[in-house]
């Protein structure tokens, strides 16, 4: 951790499906979220998300494992996406158009 004397409190937070966990943590100004990572404190739990994780961000914004934190930030960490979203949104609107049935088509009002 930084040498700097000066603490700042970060939330460290997971929101998956299946748990929720949260911590605050007073660290030294300067720490990154890898130094935070080994942190001492830092419950189990987390400890074993953070293995899980595919990234990390702060406040829904993505940040490297190197950038420092700052006094308030919520420092996020993300599971690895389980399907493309742009495909389960295409594979959705296939499955609506299926169970709307085919499109109808306009009959033919010509003369007749």
């Amino acid at each position: 951790m930084s040498a700097n004397n000066t603490l700042i409190r970060i939330e460290i937070c997971v929101a998956w499906p299946e748990r929720v966990l949260r911590q605050t943590l007073s660290v030294a100004m300067g720490t990154t979220p890898s130094q935070l990572r080994a942190h001492p404190e830092l419950q189990e739990a987390l400890r074993a998300a953070w293995s899980e994780a595919s990234a990390v961000g702060v406040f829904g914004t993505a940040k490297s494992m190197r950038q420092p934190l700052q006094d308030g930030d919520r420092l996020e960490l993300w599971r690895p996406l389980r399907a493309d979203p742009k495909e389960a949104r295409r594979a959705l609107a296939r499955l609506k158009n299926a169970d709307a049935g085919a499109p109808r088509r306009r009959r033919d009002r010509g003369s007749g």
